[in-house]
């Protein structure tokens, strides 16, 4: 299936992380993925490296942003496009208006910031399929009003939180501790805290340089590091802060880093005291894999996945940032037991692997719904299918999902057919509404596969599940 991603932003970060798991796991499912990106930006380069069509386009806040994505979308002619964010859906909802592409629409929110309900948002949704909240509270606070408008129906909005990549796990795995400190300048046992955030003031880096000089210091210990690892508007407001906090020896700016592992692997524990409702950072939960404690604000989506006291500490305030940190530095053991705890969590159940397999299966039963089982059978097998007739119709039950359905006399006729001969597209000779339930339901209890999943990347690193699951575990 043709699918386009449209990526807002020239800043690489945790949106992007996530768009480019997402894109790369679509490919490696056998679609044929085109990522429109800002020029300039990383996203085209690292999805350029990684195989993925890229295509670069003028800023989304432009004028000429709507010209080259009508372009793209006229060359590309997807099923699908999964845009990212206001501006870029914004430019592919005026390029269908110019008869582009009749494409279904599914939108990612990754922002913080509200919604509303202005008319120009009604308008944007309006021409939207599908959306997908990246956590349970940003669906609630930013969707549910424009569910109770009429704007959108509750099927539309799905929760697909973040997933940690199989190669930033590699990369933590493979990792040099000793190495990375050295290059920090960190000692033996010195404490090390690390920010993992753009420089920007919904970040609340200045709270945590705050509430580091405030730490009682050791008094035999060497006293703890501070590394800031991004780059933003305020780093040379930041570093004047530290140098007036007296911190300034000990508070590291790594700049920006495109290979995270390294400076988390150096860490003892990551914080981010975000001032804005985070929908689910997910350096957060890179950290957590690499079993690193985390102190955060209890902010948006972040209690979902961050258990206080168990994966790390959640805070409230800037005194109650200052107290969990003095903690940690106290208390080595604690730190460690829970860094163990965050591993487990999200390697067991926060890896974007399982996020692209659920997607892959919601984006099929759209073009099911969307385009109609005609213009989509050509594309699917049989999975290890089993049927069995009885006296008024017959079952088709589904091993490795142990789903089962019950068909009447005619229905089963044609699916049993259809399962002898392998070939889904027998099941056309059924009448056209019954025709559009029956395969969306093959389709959903895992009768029904695309005919390079069990080859691609992602089924081989899921084989042992037996279900998509949309959010996290």
């Amino acid at each position: 299936m043709e699918i386009v991603l449209t990526v807002s932003d020239q800043v690489w970060g945790g949106k992007h992380r996530y768009m480019h798991d997402m894109a790369v796991g679509l490919a490696q499912a056998g679609h044929a993925v085109t990522v429109l990106a800002e020029d300039g930006g990383a996203m085209l380069q690292h999805c350029r490296a990684a195989g993925v069509t890229g295509i670069g386009v003028p800023a989304f806040t432009g004028d000429h942003a709507v010209e080259a994505v009508h372009q793209a979308l006229k060359q590309q002619r997807p099923r699908i496009v999964c845009v990212t964010g206001r501006a870029d859906a914004a430019a592919v909802h005026h390029a269908q208006a110019q008869g582009a592409t009749d494409a279904a629409v599914v939108l990612f929110r990754h922002s913080a910031f509200p919604l509303g309900t202005t008319d120009e948002v009604r308008g944007l949704f309006g021409g939207v399929d599908l959306v997908f909240a990246t956590s349970q509270e940003q669906r609630r606070r930013q969707f549910e009003p424009l569910i109770n408008a009429g704007v959108l129906v509750d099927e539309q909005v799905e929760v697909l939180t973040s997933g940690v990549g199989e190669p930033l796990l590699a990369a933590l795995d493979a990792a040099d501790r000793s190495a990375a400190r050295q290059e920090l300048g960190a000692v033996s046992e010195q404490f090390v805290f690390l920010v993992l955030a753009r420089l920007a003031w919904e970040k609340g880096v200045d709270q945590v340089i705050d509430a580091f000089a405030d730490l009682e210091l050791p008094p035999e210990a060497a006293p703890p590091l501070l590394v800031i690892a991004g780059d933003g508007p305020l780093e040379a407001e930041l570093r004047s802060q530290a140098a007036e906090r007296g911190v300034a020896d000990r508070v590291r700016f790594a700049g920006h880093q495109d290979d995270v592992a390294p400076v988390i692997a150096a860490s003892d524990a990551v914080v981010l005291a975000s001032t804005v409702p985070e929908t689910g950072p997910l350096a957060l939960k890179e950290a957590m894999a690499a079993g690193r404690p985390v102190i955060a604000s209890v902010q948006g989506g972040i209690p979902e996945f961050v258990e206080d006291e168990r994966h790390g500490l959640l805070v409230i305030d800037d005194e109650d940032l200052r107290q969990a940190m003095q903690r940690l530095v106290g208390d080595r053991e604690l730190a460690r037991a829970m860094g163990v705890a965050g591993a487990e969590s999200i390697r067991g159940g926060h890896r974007a692997v399982r996020r692209v397999e659920y997607l892959l299966h919601r984006l099929d039963l759209l073009a099911f719904d969307r385009f109609g089982p005609e213009q989509v059978l050509d594309e699917m097998v049989w999975d290890d299918v089993r049927v069995r007739e009885e006296a008024e119709g017959g079952f088709v039950f589904v091993p490795r999902t142990s789903h089962i359905m019950e068909l009447d006399r005619d229905a089963y006729a044609v699916v049993h057919a259809a399962v002898e001969a392998h070939d889904p597209r027998l099941l056309l000779k059924l009448a056209s509404g019954d025709l559009g339930r029956l395969a969306h339901r093959l389709y959903a209890m895992g009768a029904l596969i695309r005919s390079v999943a069990e080859s691609s990347a992602f089924a081989a690193a899921s084989s042992g599940d037996k279900r998509p699951v949309p959010g996290d575990a």
